[in-house]
């Protein structure tokens, strides 16, 4: 299905490039050890994302 042609097309956005760009070279300079560190942190440092417990 096409899109229709008043909808606007995507633009490529810039800055999106340039931070995959960043964090794409970042990775690679980082060892397997830093590599495992920082995923093993993943939980404490995006913590505030984490949703609210329920309540009964």
């Amino acid at each position: 299905m096409e899109p229709e042609a008043s909808f606007p097309r995507r633009r490529p956005s810039a800055s999106h490039a340039a931070s995959l760009r960043a964090e794409i070279e970042r990775m690679r300079r980082m060892t397997i050890e830093e590599r495992i560190k920082a995923a093993l942190g993943m939980s404490a440092r995006f913590a505030e994302l984490r949703p609210a417990p329920r309540k009964a």
